[in-house]
């Protein structure tokens, strides 16, 4: 599929994506994961929810293995939005593919049979009940939970769900954007859907990792993973 210039720049063309999913979605979701591109994605969604007085779920996936600037970031962004979020950092034992051993090839995080092996404790406010979520089982495979989250969260009624990747990254998600099969919202290339009325939208797909550090270059005061 050919790339086609729109006439403004990235940032505008992801601004005008944001105003008309708010326009559109009964809910909006914001898939946080607290790296580069998530976090500028985060930032302007918060910025048109703050506009319009609107509260978001921001649902953030925590997987225990993970930085601590990451974690000490996200927790301040979710401090920073904290009047107009609905937040879920949710800690539950998630099956998950191990790159890091040729001998064990998946590993569950958050696992409570083995709590003298975690690589750190639980945040002070997070999901660690099995049973918070109706669909949840443990050991629940990652790429299972996100669409019944959704969902489960969308409550019978249109979800737009903010997903924070870009084409330049790899040929899968420029197919996932490009894609002529997909089922589109409003015939919106850069949104899919997921599951019944929840589409994930795609606001940031055609920016380069240089137009996310020059966000941060004009936008200091928010904050960014360090």
């Amino acid at each position: 599929m050919a790339k086609y210039n729109l006439g403004i720049n990235v940032f505008e063309a992801a601004k005008q994506r944001i105003e008309y999913a708010f326009d559109n979605f009964d809910k909006i979701c914001v898939s946080f994961s607290g790296g580069k591109d998530s976090t500028v994605m985060l930032h302007m969604v918060m910025d048109e929810a703050i506009k319009r007085n609107k509260v978001v779920a921001v649902m953030f996936i925590d997987l225990e293995g993970q930085y601590k600037l990451t974690i000490d970031h996200i927790q301040m962004c979710y401090d920073m939005y904290k009047k107009n979020i609905e937040p879920y950092w949710i800690c539950l034992p998630i099956h998950l593919r191990n790159a890091v051993s040729v001998f064990e090839t998946h590993w569950k995080c958050w696992d409570k049979d083995a709590q003298e092996t975690w690589i750190r404790d639980y945040p002070k406010k997070c999901i660690i009940e099995n049973d918070y979520f109706p669909f949840f089982h443990d050991g629940m495979e990652f790429e299972e939970f996100v669409p019944l989250f959704a969902q489960w969260y969308a409550q019978g009624q249109t979800l737009g769900v903010f997903v924070g990747i870009r084409t330049d990254e790899s040929l899968n998600r420029f197919r996932t954007i490009a894609s002529k099969s997909k089922v589109t919202f409003n015939d919106q290339q850069y949104t899919t859907l997921v599951i019944d009325k929840c589409y994930n939208v795609y606001p940031i797909y055609d920016w380069k990792t240089s137009d996310l550090w020059i966000y941060h270059a004009k936008f200091p005061n928010k904050p960014h993973n360090r």
